[in-house]
């Protein structure tokens, strides 16, 4: 089944809808913004990508595309010849009760329908952030400790990240990490479910729109062995045609494992730092040069 591709799973209608050039090396298809749960702007992270010599650059936003124009502002501003953007978005999912990220990649923008599912998810994000507001109320935290639930979103993709940070500057946890494991993980006294929507729906959506659907990070759902090759399996039949070999923080055995299931279920791959805010380990661009032996998904676009 090695490298194997159904022609149903191939999206030809539209072509893409930026080209990268076959030079292009540094690539970096994963990211956030502040916008999302990062901490730079979209011009700060342009700035610094331009900064760390990167080719080719995907925000990719949990659940918006507010980063990508913000992004394209910032290059004209500076006259940036580099990195070339192409628009890309993170689709939170939900799978078997797990939640599970869909990644998508140079698609129209203005696409409705992506943008109507998107809307929706953020809708989900605003709901979901009052009801864990509501609940740590409960638990005591007092509410001028807390995220304004409204105002914080404006311009923003709510997240538990959010809420994680209020609770660390308000000396109620020692760290975000701290603060999930206390408050906001699975299981926990603040922790609520997700309603997003389904990986078929996210990948119809990034399809529909022109563009190509992958799976983020398979390795960071807590996933036995069974059920990781489940999940490519589904991911697959939904028409995602790529999956995240390549990250930044990753020991080589990960990366090894992964290269081998891209090629037993035929998948592209694909790399990205999912960086956040700058630190010592997870940097744009960083350790990201791909294997041999699997096509990178960038060789849809060129």
């Amino acid at each position: 089944m090695q490298n194997s591709r159904n022609e149903q799973n191939t999206n030809t209608t539209h072509g893409p809808l930026v080209r990268i050039p076959q030079s292009a090396e540094r690539i970096d298809l994963h990211c956030h913004s502040k916008l999302s749960d990062g901490s730079l702007s979209p011009k700060e992270l342009v700035l610094r990508a331009h900064t760390m010599q990167l080719d080719v650059l995907a925000l990719t936003d949990h659940d918006s595309l507010s980063s990508y124009e913000a992004a394209c502002r910032a290059q004209q501003e500076f006259a940036l010849t580099s990195p070339l953007l192409i628009p890309g978005v993170e689709i939170s999912c939900v799978w078997h009760g797990f939640e599970i990220h869909v990644l998508g990649w140079n698609f129209a923008v203005d696409h409705a329908p992506l943008k109507a599912l998107l809307a929706e998810q953020q809708d989900k994000r605003r709901a979901r952030s009052v009801a864990i507001y509501e609940k740590l109320v409960q638990q005591g935290i007092p509410a001028q400790e807390l995220p304004d639930v409204h105002a914080l979103a404006t311009g923003q993709v709510l997240t538990r990240l959010h809420f994680a940070q209020a609770l660390v500057a308000a000396n109620r946890c020692k760290s975000i990490q701290h603060a999930f494991d206390r408050f906001l993980g699975k299981g926990q006294c603040a922790y609520v479910s997700s309603q997003w929507c389904t990986i078929e729906e996210a990948v119809a959506a990034i399809r529909d729109a022109g563009g190509v659907a992958g799976l983020a990070h398979p390795l960071a759902y807590d996933l036995s062995n069974k059920w990781i090759r489940k999940l490519l399996i589904d991911v697959k039949d939904a028409g995602a045609l790529a999956i995240e070999v390549v990250s930044s923080q990753q020991a080589p055995s990960q990366r090894q494992w992964l290269m081998e299931l891209a090629q037993e279920y035929g998948f592209y791959l694909s790399v990205g730092s999912d960086f956040h805010h700058p630190g010592k380990y997870r940097e744009l661009g960083r350790n990201l040069r791909p294997p041999e032996g699997v096509t990178p998904v960038w060789s849809l676009w060129q």
